[in-house]
Order: structure tokens, then C-alpha cells, then sequence
């Protein structure tokens, strides 16, 4: 038995006949050189003949048989055995026992015996072998006689002799010894000279018996359940032998064996092939019929049956196909080819009959057919024809047997494989494919139809069940023709490639996606899915079910089967033919359960097209309800919140903390945010809809944190425009941030000026957005936690958390799935409006009012209940710019109400959200968020009642000096706007403003914010009528505190000039670091032009407030402000600013009168009657007075000229008429006319305004001025000073859709709203003849008017664009209006373009800020409303934007965009222009000192002092009208050495002269209010 036969004990199972046991227990064919259980596995061979022969013996089982303990005689120990001895005990039949013993001695040493000897033994023994009752007879006789055969010395004779003894009929335990003895004997067939016929008849004869015999022995061995009974083995390697002894006899005879031998041997190796469960038995026997097919020839009888037995072989072992296929193929070549095929084609066509073939035969015919095909254009192979084969296949088909589909497929894919293929290429495949089709059936059938709920990756089969092998084999069929035909289609012709599309079809569910590929292709291709298709729906549901809802399929796959269906149904009739045949709803079954985001996103795209192409409600309902339905995967990724846990400490967690991790709802809310934006320009009914579905998805908490992020995105972009259409900004989340330093750094510079400013409201929103809800910190931020974290240890450097910004500011420059429409919806409305209200039953899409309302409503719940930070935080960050949309929110006025009253709540009680701790933002960020929103409430103050603007202003004063720490800046500047929008409320609170910005002056990054404010309220007496004395000193002493801060920082700088202008980071540290520069402010020179200004400002804020104080209040401050101007400079003595001299000066001036300004005679004297005049000039202190007298009226003509301004006014004597007894005057009377006589001098004025007889300090006294040229051309340069501060501001005006700087300035004229703005901007002037600076306008080039305004401190003269003319011919460019325009550092702009206004849109190097104007809402193409009466323009509301150069520090209020009303957008633009233009002078004069006109005068005079006096010490005489005290006397005089001389110590220093009259208290020199009043 081969080791096939026994692999295992326990697979040992008996059943003769049986191919099938064959199957099952042999694999491969057994190795003659060892058994598992024959005693070969030790150290015997087969060398030894009489071994081998003994061990057959011992397999029969006559071994065991008892031989007692006789001992041969003729054994001899010490050498041969004796032959008489052996001859004589042979020969004895009546001692059977001693014979038997002597015949295994002699077989064993046979070799000490002559050839003659031993054929003598032979003939004395050979009745043994004839015993017919004991089988030890015949064992012994056996042995003897193989080891007689054995020998090779025997004579012819002696040859014949045995051979004529094999040849005789024996019993069967003999027949092993005969074969073994024949092999033997011939030499295995090469010595045959002994026998004179052929011997193939004595082989035919011992087969059967043989195999009999083993069969038998096999059978005791398995029932034993052991390898070696009774501790022996047997062996069956004789029948091998026997076998391929026939072989040899076959191939190696000269004389081909006839007829009738063959036909025997075949008949009994036939028999044995069906007997035999033992694949060596069959191997063998293959190896006989081939050497049959290939050296004789198969006879007639015989030819069927072999072609059966083959068959059977083929179908039952698979594990011999090697050489059953070859011993096939050298039959299909001999000349019986044809005979072979139609035999085989008659077994398949015959199969239909009762008395057909056996199944396996028919499964073999399959399997010879398939080597056949495999060999096909081989040498001598048969040549099939295509048809004949198909058509026999179908017939064997109907036996409807699993393996013998599975054979058919393997026959099919060879077809496919090999050379067959060009037969199968010409013909017809219709029933090819059918045969494909029915073979597969069984397996696809029972592994389940294409199943679209499984989410396996896995084949979906019955539960509990394992795939059989048949199964197996069919299904790997199926795979391995799927792939053949992928390989051969580019061969195959439309029709086949049709033909194998259905196969495909049938078998989807296990086609790989290459073939997939294939099929989707090919029905796109052929359009099967059209309606036109006459089977269309068939190939849609099938495609749907195996394809697009099949979720064991690749994305890509899912996809393409998608797209086939999207490509059939682009038209709204073909989608009506779809819905009716319920392919939509199929299409969309189990939607929630959907777990691929890829080939979601494919489906939702589909469902997006097909929602805008359906037109009945109820199909658009059940789309958008599927769109807006909960993913159950999201569900259940993460517990009930899907991505994200219902706490604020985490920001995020593992589903949404990738940027590129999307959850499935979000893709779904993707597609209903496109549904939206494609709606809102088609469907009226649609956009609403979906809008509904939208704020759900907001809503719900549950819902995974980036769906409702994408959600609000769009929501948070709706705006309406000036008709109340609504559209959809398409702005990037960067555009509604800005860096941490435009909140905390209050006054840093701008790196970059943003093109996406304010236009309207489709702009970019560039709020004062805090890039810290990002969690990124400054390094002020960063610096101060580690400082207040560090202790002692602060010097050694913390290593910074990661922080983890939300997910929202992680997006591309895309935020919307999609462009959204340029246009303004022509159907949805914010508000409603006449055309909304009315039914257009024409008109499908009919106008509708948008919900505005229930949006503000989810906003409030969002920022009243919402747990999720992501969620939270984009809210904060996103109101506050739709809010500016103010008509958006026209329907929404309660909610605006509460909105504002819950923000409000949350600033008193504090009890807004805390951000969590990873994110690195502060609660200061989101009180800041808060207050912007606030901010831009403020336009809504006419729907609230006094008491709620009362609270909103509150609210801003608790920020100035909050819990928060860093909101002040932005408080101040909405309360700016509240002084402007909501007076009365700020009237009500400024006592508790102005004292909360008292105590908060030290705080260095708010000076310029405070002083801005203070400036802006001096200009609004209305707002401040009811402060009172003290609290105005409020004022005054916050202002002060900023020039002592400013003067300490300038005296610890000169203390120490190596110190970094960066070491004092202390609360209060000065004036340098006032404005709480930022990194980017970190250069000395940026400092201190900030410092400068703030300088500046705080000067004017002062004048400002002063000239507001009513005139009777003037006096009682002066004494309480010039004690705190006074300082002691580093030598210990008393000091004033010079700055602060300016400011003294104008107190003097202005204290006790409120008349204005002063003008001289156009010409002096009025009259020639008034007689000659006199002029004289002196300083006197730090003003100038010029008399100028007629001689004979008096009349007098004083000029004071100070710094802040110069005083005209007119002086004369009342003379009394001259007595009759009254002698002349004087001695020379007599001799002038009364008309030409001088009876005045300019010195009697002086002295009667100036001196008495009491002493006069010297450098008190008044110094004339020398009558010369220099002296005169000094005052007439002094006159052509400005006495207030002139400003150049540019205007103008940007028309719809004006980009390029040369439209724009050729502008001439402006809206209704624009001309209203200008004409409250300023007073219109005429420039010919103007009494005024005009800043380089001139009537001839520049138009004959423009606008300015003026108060007693300051001139602002506009450069207005559209009031200059334009000449297209000759200035096409407009460079003369760019020649004002660009040398303005100041330009408003009007901005009515409905395009974001870019900061270089006008280069110019000195355009330093843009203050952008532009409406709330966008104008509305063609919409141009009427003139309207004031009240109308000044309902309208405006956003204004300040926009810096790049690197121009943001200190404006409205850096910012603010929300102004008509009503009040002049004044607050004029005071927005003002100050940057008072900066833009500080900051342009870097490197040097900005000096106002007022103190240019000031400095002017001390310089004509300085001078006057050196010209006194160069003289000892002083010419007519020097001060008395200083003539010459020619006389002798006995006091004359008493009389003082000024020339002596005079010297010509400013500071000398003020020390000496300052004397020991200078307060009391310079409070002249204590004599004054």
C-alpha cells in the first residue's frame, strides 16, 4: 500500500469499487521505496528476492502458522549445507514439516549449490508449491522458487523448466511468487528466450488475483486499525511490480502484443480501476493503457470502456490528473482522435438519457474536454469545434450536479486561457455565457444575492454554514473566468463584451473591482441604464443592489456605479421615470446606515443634483429629510455626541482632531448646504426648506461637531442687500480673524493692510477678531503666565503647552462646499416688502421672507445652553459681523432684544462661558467676543427702550476695568459710539466712566484709547452738560497724570541711555510704552513716535476740554491745572513744559472771554483827520504787542501776538477840551497846526498798560524791539503763523463696481447719501477770495468751492474729489486730483462699489489711512432709492472702518469696523479723521518733532526776545521809547549811581529771564487767576 492509502489510521475506510475512495484517501501516488507500514521503513531492501518473497508470505498471513522447533539437518554452522541432505528432506511429502523447513534453508543459501544442484532442489521441492491443503507448503515452496528464478547461472533448460512451473495454475497465495519468480526469470523482460509465445496472458491471468489477494490484506490492516499486525508488515508493492512488468513487456518487445492480449490485460486492469481504492493501482494501470495507446493499439472492444475508465479516473482523482491527462492527450493523438472526441460528445449528448453515463464519467468527459481545449493547436491534438461543445455542455447541464458545474466552469475558463480562445473569438457567445451564467448559479444563489446591507468586507452567506467544496470550486471558477475575461476584453467584440457584461452582472457580488470596472463601463457605454434601454430598469436595480448599495464593494467602484446611474438621469424626465419606478427610494435605502464617506460624498452629490431637478414637494422633502438625518456610525462612534463629548474641557476629541477626519454627517450636511445655495436663486419654497433643516442641524447637539460646523458657516454668511435679498458671502475663515495684538496691543501697527475690508456687507467682516480663540498667544500673553507662574524661578525659561485651536480655523481659503451665487436671490427676503407679501400664482418660485428670527433664536441657544467650545466659540467669533448686517435681522427685533439682554447678563454676573484650558484662550478673549457684539447692538438702539441703552452702556463701563483685564480698549471705543448713538445713556453714566478711566490711566495700553475718548467728548456738550466742577477735573487730572507719567519716563531714559526702551514692562512706566506696543512695535523710533503723539494729544484733549468749560467756571480751574503743569526738573527747580507754556497762554487768552477771534483795521488810521502814526514794538513775557497811534486822535491800535493766537484791539484817550486859560502844552505848540502836531507816542501806551511807579523786575520788563527790516520782516512772518492747528483730509467717492484709481478720482458727483454726508461733514466755502488756508486749493484748478470746518483750535480744509473738476482730455489719469489726493495722510472714502475697498487702490506714499464708508447692506443692482428728506439719510446706518498702512499702528476706534447711523456718521467720521491726521503729522516727523503752529509761535517769540536782547547789550543808549529806566540822561544826576543798568547783567537766555521772574514760587508768577477775576 502506498503512503497514500495511509495517511492517517483513522482514515482508513473500506469500499471496493469506489473511485471515490480513491479520492478520499490517496492524494499523490505512492513512492515504491517506502510504506509508512512495511517493514522497508527499517534497514531491508529489496535486494534480497527471497526477502521480498518472505515478506509477501508474512503480508498473506501464513507466517503465524506453527512449525515446532525442527531444525533442518542439512544445516551446517560450520560451512555449506550437503546437497544429498537437501534433496533427500525436500523430496520427503510425508514429513511436510522437514520438507518446509528445508526448502526456507536451501531458499536462503541457494547461492552454495550449482546451477545444476539447485534446478535438482527444485525439482525435489517443487511439490510444495502444489500443496493444496497447507498454506507453509506453498509459503516455503514460494520461496524456493523465487530464489530458483533469481538466479541468472541457469541453463535454457533449466529457464524453461521454471518457467513452464510459473506458468501452471496455482493457487492465489502463490501468485505472488509466480510474478515475483516471471520478473525474475526475465530479467523484467529482457530475457525471454525461455518462453515460446508471449506471457502477456500469464500477467493478464495473476492481475486479478493478485489484487484480490493484497485488496484483502489491506482490508485486515485497516479493520486492525494498525500499520503492522501481530508486530509484522505486508506488502503490496508486487502488484506495482506485476504492473510495470506489463509495461516493460509492452515497450520493450519486438512483436507487439495482438489483439485478444490486449483486450484481456485491459479487461482486467479495468477491473481492478473500478475495484481499487489505491492510487498507485490506478496509476499503474494509466501506465499500461498508455504504453498500450503509444507501442500497440487499443482494440475496438475495448477503445469506450477505456475512455470510460479514464473519465471515471479524471473525475474521481484528482490527484493522478497528471497522468491521466497525458495518458488523454497520446490517445486524442493516435489515429483513434475522431473516434476518441465523438465518443466523448456522445457522452455528454447522451447524458440526457435514462441509460446514460455515470455522473463522474460525464464530469470526466468535461475534465478530458478540458485538457483537450488546454491542448489545443499542439502537434496532433484534435481540432473542436466551438458549437458541438457548447451545445453538449448545455445538454450535460441539466443533470444539475454541483461539481459538474464546477467542471463545466473550469472548462470555460480554459476556453477563455488558452489557444481555444481565437476558435472561441470568431464565434457566437450567447449560449457560452448562458452555460457561465447556469454553472455560477448555484454558488451565487446560495452565497446570497448582492447584499447591500452587509458591511463586511467578507462574501455574505447563509449563517452557520461553511462553504463545501464544491461550492469553493465554483466560486473559485467564477473569480478566475470574472478575471480571464478582464484579461481578453480588449479582444472581444461588442457583442461578447455584452455577452460577458451579464455574466459579470450575475456574479457582481464577487467580481473584483477591475471587472467592476468593466461592467459600469460597458452599460455606461451602451447606456443600458437609459430609459431608451428596453431592460433599463432591470439593469438599474441590479446596479443599484449590487453595485451602489453593496457595501462589500470599493469606494471607487460604488462610485463609478453611482455615476452610470447619475449619467441616465440628468434631465428631469428621465429622474421623473426613476422616482415613479421607486429606483430613487431604493437608491437611498438604509441611508443612515451608509459607513463609506468616500462614495458618501458621491451619493450626496447625486442627491444634491437631483433635489434642484425634482419639482414636487414631497420628493424634495424625503431628499432633504435623508440629507438632514442622523448618521447612525456617528452615533455610535463616540457615544451619544457622536465627535464630541458634551463637556467644555476638551475641545475636540479623536473623531474631530484631524483636520482631515470628516464625519459622515458632515458630508450629508455638505450636501444640504449646496442644496441651499443652489436653491436660494431657483425655489423660494426649496431655499426655505432647506433653511429649516439647516438650523436643526445647529441645533442639535447630538449631531457631530464639523456637520453643524459646516452649518453655521453658511448661515453665519447669509446677508441681505439694500432691497432686502438675501446671498451668501464667500469670504475664508482667516478674514474674520485678526492677530492677538489688535486687541491686547492696543496701538501696534498693522503688518499688512487688508484688501477684504468693509464694502457694504460683502466684505470680508474684518472684525477685531481675536486670533486667541485659536489658541494661539501673544508673546505679551506668554511672557505674563510665565511670569505670574514662575515665582522665583522666572527667569528660567517654561516649557509652553501644545495648545489645540478649534477645528474651524483649520480651513482652506474655501470655507462653502461651493462658490455661492454672485447675485442676490431674486425669491428670498430678509424682510417683508411689498413684493414678498403678494402671491404670484404665475410665478413657481414665488418671494418668500427668510426666518430670520428662528436663526437669532438658534444663536441665542447656542450661546445661552451649547456645550461644545468648537460649537461656541465660532459663534462668539461670527456675530458680531452679521450682526452689522443690520437689515438682515429686520424681522428680528425681539431676539435682537434678548440677545442683547442675555449678553448684557452674562457681562454683570460674569457668567459667560470659561474656555477650556488646552486651548490657551482666555476668558478675557471671550468677554472681548462679547463686547464686540455689543458693539454692533448699538445700531439697534432705536428698538430699545432708555433703560436697555442704559444697560448697554453699563456694560461697557464694567469692561473698562473688568475681571477680564483685557476688553478696556474695546469698551472705550464702543462707548465712542454710544456718545454719538445713545447720548442721553452715556450722559447718564459719564461720572462712573471718566472715574473707572481715572483709575486705570496707569495702565499703559489704554492712554491713547482714554485720550481719544476724552477728545471725542469735548466736542459733544450735550453728552457732558451735567458734570460738574469736580468731575470736569477729572478730566484735567487724567491728562496730567499722563504728562507726569510722560516727563518720569523721559527722566529715568536720561538717567540712563544704555537702558533697552523695553525694560519697563511695570503698569504706569510711561508714555513710551503707553500705547502697549507689541512685538512688531519693538523699534525705539515706532515708540517714540507713539509717545509723541500721545504727548500731543493729551495737550489737546486739555485746550479742548478748557474752551468747553462755560466761561464764569474758566478761572477756578487755572490755579488747580498750573500747579500740576509745574515741575522740578533734575537740578531741583521749577519747571514748564513748553507745550504746557502754549497751553498757559491760552488760558490767558481765553479765561475770561468767549468773543473769539479779533481782526485789525483794514487800514490804520480810519481817517486821514486822525494825524500821523506812530509804531513801536516790544516782548513783553512771552507775546509780542505792536502799538501803532495816531498822533493827533489817539487812537490806538494794539497787536498782541502770542502763541495761541493774536489779540486786535483799539485804545484811546478821552482828552478833555482845552480850557481857554490853559497855556500850550508845550513850549513849541505855537509852532505846529493842530493837524500836524504828535501829542502821543506809542511808550505812553505801553506804560499806561503796563508799569507804575512801583519797581518792575527786570526781566519782567518790556524789551523793545528795534525798528529795522529783520525786526519787521520777523512779524510779518510771525502774522502768516496759522492760529489754529490746519488739517488736509482727502473725500472721496467710489460708484458701483469702480476698481481702478483713474475711474474712481474722475468721479464728479455722488449718491443722494454721499452729498447728504458731505454737507454734514463740513460748510461748504467758496475758494476764491477764501480768508482761510485752503491746503493748495486753488479756484482756477481745483473747482471754485469745497468743504471745510473749523472750531477755535483746529481747521480742517477737504480735498472732496467729486467737487474738483475733470478734464478727460487733457488729465485723463486725473493726476491733478491724485496731486491733492496722494499727498493727503488722511483720505475718507465712500465706498459704494459693493467691492471690498484694497488699501493701494490709490498708491501713495503718504496715504496713511483710509477711514472706509460704506453701507450696511449691499446695493442692489438697479436698486437706487429716492431723495429722501434728512430724517431719511439719517435713518440709514453706515459701517466705518479706519484701515492703516502696513506698519502704521491700528489706534482708531473704528480700526474696528463700527456701525454709525446716518444721523451721526459725519461727526464721528470728522473726529475718526481728525486724530489720524493729527498722528499721521507726529508719525511723519519720525527723526525729528512735530511742531504745531502754536508753539512755531511760541518759539518764534522767544526768539525775537533773545534777539532784542542782544541788541541791548550791544548799546548802552537805548533810542526814543526805550523804557525809562534806561535812557540816557546828559545831566548830572546825584543818583545816578543808583539808577539800575540792565546792560550790565542781561544776558540773552529764555530759560535765565524765566527763572528770574519765577523767582522762589512759580505758581503764584503764573496763577494770574488770583488777580484776574
Amino acid at each position: 500500500m502506498s503512503s497514500d492509502d495511509a495517511s492517517s489510521p483513522s482514515n482508513y475506510k473500506h469500499a471496493a469499487s469506489s473511485f471515490a475512495d480513491v479520492f478520499r484517501t490517496l492524494g499523490v501516488a505512492r513512492s515504491k521505496s517506502l510504506s509508512p507500514i512495511s517493514v522497508r521503513e527499517t534497514s531491508d531492501t529489496l535486494s534480497q528476492a527471497s526477502d521480498g518473497h518472505r515478506n509477501s508470505w508474512i503480508a498473506l498471513g501464513l507466517e503465524s502458522m506453527h512449525r515446532g522447533s525442527v531444525v533442518s539437518s542439512s544445516s551446517d554452522a560450520s560451512g555449506a549445507p550437503d546437497f544429498e541432505t537437501s534433496i533427500r528432506n525436500l523430496a520427503q511429502k510425508q514429513n511436510l514439516a522437514h520438507a518446509i523447513d528445508e526448502a526456507e534453508q536451501v531458499s536462503k543459501s541457494l547461492h552454495w549449490f550449482t546451477s545444476e544442484q539447485s534446478l535438482a532442489l527444485w525439482e525435489a521441492g517443487s511439490h510444495l508449491i502444489h500443496h493444496a491443503t497447507s498454506p507453509e507448503a506453498r509459503r516455503s515452496g514460494s520461496l524456493l522458487m523465487e530464489a530458483i528464478a533469481a538466479r541468472q547461472d541457469l541453463s535454457p533448460a533449466a529457464r524453461r523448466a521454471v518457467f513452464e512451473l510459473i506458468s501452471c495454475p496455482s493457487e492465489s497465495d502463490v501468485v505472488p511468487a509466480r510474478v515475483v519468480s516471471l520478473i525474475s526469470l526475465s530479467d523484467h523482460g529482457r530475457k525471454l528466450e525461455f518462453a515460446s509465445s508471449s506471457i502477456i496472458p500469464i500477467i493478464s491471468s495473476c492481475v486479478v488475483p493478485l489484487y484480490e489477494l493484497i485488496s484483502t490484506a489491506r482490508l485486515k490492516a485497516r479493520k486492525a486499525k494498525v500499520s503492522k499486525p501481530n508486530g509484522l508488515a505486508y506488502d503490496d508493492a508486487v502488484l506495482d511490480d506485476l504492473l510495470q512488468f506489463a509495461v516493460d513487456l509492452i515497450t520493450l518487445q519486438r512483436k507487439p502484443p495482438n489483439s485478444e492480449e490486449i483486450r484481456s490485460l485491459l479487461y482486467q486492469l479495468f477491473i481492478i480501476c473500478k475495484k481499487t481504492s489505491v492510487a498507485a493501482d490506478i496509476k499503474n494501470s494509466l501506465a499500461v493503457f498508455e504504453a498500450i495507446i503509444l507501442y500497440s493499439d487499443v482494440p475496438d472492444e475495448s477503445f469506450v470502456p477505456m475512455l470510460e475508465v479514464l473519465c471515471n479516473i479524471y473525475a474521481s482523482v484528482k490527484s493522478l490528473s497528471g497522468p491521466t491527462s497525458r495518458t488523454v492527450r497520446n490517445l486524442a493523438r493516435s489515429r483513434r482522435q475522431d473516434e476518441m472526441v465523438n465518443s466523448l460528445y456522445g457522452f455528454l449528448f447522451g447524458s440526457s438519457e435514462e441509460q446514460g453515463r455515470s455522473l463522474n464519467i460525464l464530469r470526466g468527459t468535461v475534465h478530458v474536454f478540458t485538457d483537450l481545449i488546454r491542448a489545443y493547436g499542439q502537434d496532433g491534438m484534435p481540432r473542436l469545434q466551438f458549437e458541438q461543445l457548447m451545445d453538449s455542455l448545455l445538454v450535460v447541464l441539466k443533470k444539475d450536479d454541483g461539481k459538474l458545474e464546477a467542471d463545466v466552469l473550469d472548462l470555460c475558463l480554459n476556453v477563455l486561457e488558452g489557444d481555444f480562445f481565437h476558435v472561441a473569438l470568431e464565434r457566437d457567445w450567447s449560449v457560452f455565457i448562458n452555460i457561465i451564467v447556469s454553472c455560477s448559479l448555484r454558488a451565487v444563489e446560495e452565497s446570497g444575492e448582492c447584499s447591500a446591507s452587509s458591511s463586511s468586507s467578507q462574501l455574505s452567506y447563509p449563517r452557520g454554514s461553511v462553504l463545501d467544496d464544491t461550492r469553493s470550486s465554483i466560486l473559485a471558477n467564477v473569480i478566475q473566468i470574472a478575471s480571464a475575461l478582464e484579461t481578453v476584453w480588449e479582444r472581444m467584440n461588442r457583442q461578447q463584451r455584452l455577452e460577458a457584461t451579464r455574466f459579470l452582472m450575475s456574479v457582481c457580488q464577487h467580481v473584483e473591482p477591475p471587472q467592476a470596472e468593466l461592467i459600469l463601463n460597458t452599460m455606461r457605454g451602451e447606456k443600458l441604464c437609459f430609459p431608451e434601454n428596453p431592460d433599463w430598469i432591470r439593469h438599474c436595480q441590479r446596479l443599484i443592489r449590487c453595485f451602489v448599495r453593496s457595501r462589500t464593494k470599493p469606494s471607487e467602484i460604488r462610485i463609478l456605479a453611482l455615476d452610470t446611474v447619475k449619467e441616465a438621469f440628468t434631465n428631469y424626465d428621465n429622474l421623473s421615470q426613476f422616482r415613479a419606478h421607486g429606483l430613487l427610494n431604493s437608491m437611498l435605502e438604509n441611508f443612515s446606515d451608509e459607513d463609506d464617506i468616500l462614495f458618501l460624498e458621491s451619493l450626496v452629490s447625486f442627491v444634491v443634483d437631483t433635489s434642484i431637478l425634482v419639482d414636487d414637494e414631497t420628493s424634495f422633502v424625503f431628499l432633504v429629510d435623508t440629507l438632514g438625518s442622523p448618521m447612525n456610525k456617528d452615533l455610535s462612534k463616540d457615544g451619544p455626541h457622536g465627535a464630541e463629548s458634551p463637556t467644555l474641557v476638551s475641545p475636540h476629541s479623536p473623531s474631530t482632531g484631524s483636520m482631515l477626519e470628516s464625519s459622515l454627517a458632515n458630508v450629508c450636511a455638505v450636501g444640504l448646504v449646496k442644496v441651499f445655495l443652489r436653491s436660494l436663486n431657483l425655489s423660494a419654497s426649496k431655499a426655505i426648506l432647506v433653511f429649516e433643516a439647516l438650523l436643526k442641524i445647529a441645533q442639535a447637539s447630538e449631531r457631530p461637531v464639523d456637520s453643524r460646523l459646516t452649518v453655521l458657516k453658511v448661515l453665519f454668511r447669509l446677508r441681505c442687500d439694500s432691497s432686502g435679498s438675501i446671498a451668501v458671502l464667500s469670504v475664508s475663515e482667516n478674514d474674520f480673524l485678526m492677530n492677538v495684538s489688535a486687541r491686547n496691543a492696543d496701538s501696534g501697527p498693522k503688518p499688512h493692510a487688508t484688501a477684504d475690508d468693509h464694502t457694504g456687507d460683502y466684505s470680508a467682516d474684518n472684525d477685531n477678531q481675536r486670533a486667541s480663540i485659536s489658541g494661539k498667544l501673544s508673546t505679551k500673553d506668554s511672557a505674563s503666565i510665565s511670569s505670574k507662574s514662575s515665582g522665583r524661578n522666572a527667569g528660567i525659561p517654561l516649557r509652553a503647552p501644545k495648545l489645540t485651536p478649534p477645528v474651524w480655523t483649520h480651513t482652506s481659503s474655501q470655507v462653502l462646499p461651493e462658490q455661492p451665487p454672485d447675485e442676490s436671490s431674486p425669491f428670498v427676503y430678509a424682510y417683508t416688502t411689498s413684493d414678498t407679501s403678494q402671491h404670484l400664482e404665475s410665478d413657481p418660485a414665488q418671494k418668500v421672507t427668510l426666518k430670520a428670527n428662528m436663526w437669532l433664536e438658534t444663536v441665542i441657544s447656542l450661546l445661552h445652553r451649547d456645550t461644545n467650545w468648537e460649537i461656541y466659540s465660532y459663534v462668539l467669533t461670527h456675530l458680531a459681523p452679521q450682526l452689522r448686517n443690520r437689515d438682515f435681522f429686520n424681522n428680528a427685533v425681539p431676539q435682537v432684544k434678548l440677545l442683547r439682554s442675555i449678553l448684557c447678563d452674562q457681562v454683570k454676573n460674569d457668567s459667560f462661558r470659561e474656555p477650556p484650558v488646552s486651548t490657551g484662550v482666555k476668558k478675557t478673549d471671550v468677554a472681548g467676543y462679547i463686547f464686540d457684539t455689543l458693539c454692533v447692538l448699538i445700531g439697534y438702539h432705536e428698538f430699545f427702550a432708555k433703560s436697555e441703552e442704559d444697560e448697554l452702556v453699563r456694560s461697557f463701563m464694567m469692561g473698562i476695568i473688568g475681571s477680564w483685564g483685557g476688553t478696556s480698549r474695546g469698551c472705550i471705543h464702543a462707548l465712542s459710539v454710544c456718545c454719538h448713538e445713545i447720548p442721553l445713556s452715556v450722559t447718564k453714566s459719564l461720572n462712573g466712566i471718566l472715574d473707572k478711566m481715572s483709575k486705570v490711566i496707569t495702565l499703559a495700553n489704554l492712554a491713547v484709547h482714554i485720550l481719544e475718548f476724552l477728545a471725542l467728548l469735548a466736542r459733544l456738550p450735550d453728552v457732558y452738560i451735567n458734570l460738574r466742577e469736580e468731575e470736569i477735573r477729572t478730566v484735567f487730572g487724567i491728562c496730567i497724570r499722563f504728562l507726569q507719567t510722560s516727563r518720569e519716563q523721559r527722566f529715568k531714559a536720561s538717567e540712563s541711555t544704555n537702558r533697552n526702551p523695553q525694560v519697563s514692562a511695570k503698569l504706569g512706566s510711561g508714555v513710551r510704552e503707553t500705547a502697549a506696543l507689541p512685538a512688531e512695535m519693538s523699534d525705539p523710533s515706532l515708540q517714540d513716535g507713539m509717545s509723541r503723539y500721545i504727548y500731543t494729544l493729551t495737550h489737546h484733549v486739555m485746550v479742548f476740554w478748557f474752551l468747553s468749560l462755560k466761561l464764569q467756571d474758566r478761572a477756578k480751574h487755572v490755579n488747580w491745572i498750573t500747579s500740576r503743569l509745574i515741575f522740578k526738573d533734575e537740578h531741583g527747580k521749577e519747571m514748564v513744559e513748553e507745550q504746557s507754556q502754549v497751553f498757559l497762554d491760552l488760558m490767558q487768552r481765553v479765561a475770561f472771554t468767549d468773543l473769539g477771534e479779533t481782526i485789525p483795521y483794514a487800514t490804520f488810521p480810519p481817517t486821514p483827520a486822525d494825524g500821523p502814526v506812530s509804531k513801536k514794538s516790544w516782548v513783553v513775557g512771552m507775546s509780542i504787542v505792536t502799538v501803532e497811534i495816531a498822533g493827533v486822535s489817539g487812537l490806538t491800535q494794539i497787536t498782541k501776538r502770542q502763541a495761541s493766537g493774536t489779540t486786535y484791539a483799539m485804545y484811546q484817550q478821552r482828552t478833555a477840551p482845552v480850557l481857554p486859560h490853559q497855556v500850550p502844552p508845550t513850549p513849541d505848540a505855537h509852532l505846529h497846526g493842530d493837524g500836524m502836531r504828535t501829542a502821543v507816542l506809542p511808550s505812553h501806551v505801553m506804560l499806561q498798560l503796563t508799569t507804575t511807579a512801583f519797581p518792575t523786575p527786570t526781566a519782567m520788563q518790556p524789551i523793545p524791539l528795534p525798528e529795522d527790516d529783520i525786526t519787521r520782516r520777523a512779524l510779518s512772518t510771525f502774522d502768516r503763523n496759522d492760529i489754529v492747528d490746519g488739517h488736509k483730509i482727502g473725500v472721496i467717492y467710489i460708484d458701483d463696481v469702480q476698481t481702478t484709481e483713474a475711474d474712481i478720482l474722475s468721479n464728479t458727483s455722488g449718491s443722494p447719501d454721499y452729498e447728504y454726508f458731505l454737507s454734514r461733514l463740513g460748510t461748504k466755502v467758496p475758494l476764491r477770495g477764501a480768508q482761510f488756508n485752503t491746503q493748495g486749493l486753488h479756484p482756477d484748478i481745483d473747482g471754485e468751492s469745497t468743504y471745510a470746518w473749523r472750531d477755535r483750535v483746529t481747521e480742517i480744509v477737504y480735498h472732496v474729489v467729486t467737487m474738483m473738476p475733470t478734464n478727460f482730455d487733457n488729465d485723463p489719469s486725473c493726476i491733478n486730483k491724485k496731486r491733492h489726493i496722494g499727498n493727503d495722510f488722511v483720505n475718507i472714502i465712500f465706498n459704494r462699489s459693493n467691492i471690498p475697498f484694497n488699501f493701494d487702490t490709490i498708491p501713495s506714499q503718504f496715504n496713511f489711512v483710509n477711514i472706509v464708508i460704506s453701507p450696511v447692506c449691499r446695493i442692489a443692482s438697479g436698486f437706487e432709492p429716492a431723495n429722501m428728506d434728512p430724517e431719511g439719510y439719517e435713518k440709514l446706518f453706515y459701517h466705518v472702518q479706519v484701515m492703516s498702512k502696513p506698519g502704521f499702528p491700528e489706534i482708531s476706534p473704528a480700526a474696528a469696523p463700527k456701525i454709525i447711523s446716518g444721523k451721526n456718521l459725519a461727526a464721528f467720521v470728522r473726529f475718526l479723521a481728525l486724530n489720524a491726521s493729527v498722528f499721521s503729522l507726529v508719525w511723519n516727523s519720525q527723526g525729528g518733532e512735530h511742531i504745531s503752529s502754536w508753539r512755531n509761535r511760541l518759539r518764534e517769540i522767544k526768539r525775537l526776545r533773545e534777539r532784542a536782547l542782544g541788541s541791548q547789550n550791544q548799546t548802552s543808549d537805548t533810542a526814543e521809547g526805550a523804557y525809562p529806566g534806561q535812557r540816557r540822561n546828559t545831566k548830572a544826576n546825584i543818583f545816578s549811581e543808583e539808577l539800575p543798568s540792565r546792560s550790565a547783567p542781561a544776558q540773552s537766555d529764555f530759560a535765565t529771564d524765566w527763572n528770574a521772574s519765577a523767582d522762589a514760587n512759580i505758581l503764584q508768577n503764573l496763577d494770574f487767576s488770583r488777580w484776574g477775576r
